[in-house]
């Protein structure tokens, strides 16, 4: 959740896609920096799991799990998947059969999602709407519960939950 002193305007629209580019930068720049710096992280979660930074080119970067996979991932795929996290407001577990299997769902699903869980869950809650209180003309006060990839906001009402067109709520800045 976005503390609400941050918030410049309670128009939820323009805010969102404001701060959303802003965040996704920013999360970026600090993940590459640490892989760069650290060459080698520890990933966050159940799984004791190793990566390593192979490098970085302006389309995509590399990394590896010691003695077993080389990946490749697209800086656009990174930031979409920094974008999901943040519509979500946390982190997809890692299915530790997808770290044995070769085979997977969608190309650069597992090691992105690896090389975003150097973060902790907390840098990417700060940084998301979801769990911000809205108000709405009609239903009154909610939270956030998620936002679609198409940009509809999820609210939790008190007696119900709907999903709006993000011009249909306004942030409640206290």
């Amino acid at each position: 959740m976005i503390e609400p002193e941050k918030l410049k305007s309670s128009e939820f629209q323009e805010t969102f896609q404001e701060l959303e580019e802003h965040y996704i930068d920013e999360l970026e720049n600090k993940l590459l920096n640490l892989l760069i710096e650290k060459r080698c992280l520890k990933v966050q979660g159940d799984h004791e799991e190793t990566i390593e930074f192979a490098g970085k080119t302006n389309y995509k970067i590399r990394v590896r799990r010691p003695h077993k996979n080389v990946w490749s991932i697209s800086l656009k795929d990174f930031r979409e998947s920094i974008r999901k996290v943040l519509r979500q407001g946390m982190l997809d577990p890692i299915n530790p059969k997808k770290l044995e299997s070769t085979k997977f769902e969608r190309p650069g699903e597992l090691p992105t999602n690896m090389v975003l869980h150097i973060l902790s869950d907390e840098e990417y809650a700060s940084r998301s709407f979801v769990g911000n209180a809205v108000e709405h003309p009609t239903l009154g006060l909610g939270k956030v519960m998620a936002i679609s990839d198409s940009g509809n906001v999820e609210v939790k009402f008190r007696d119900r939950v709907a999903t709006l067109k993000p011009g249909y709520v306004r942030l409640k800045k206290n």
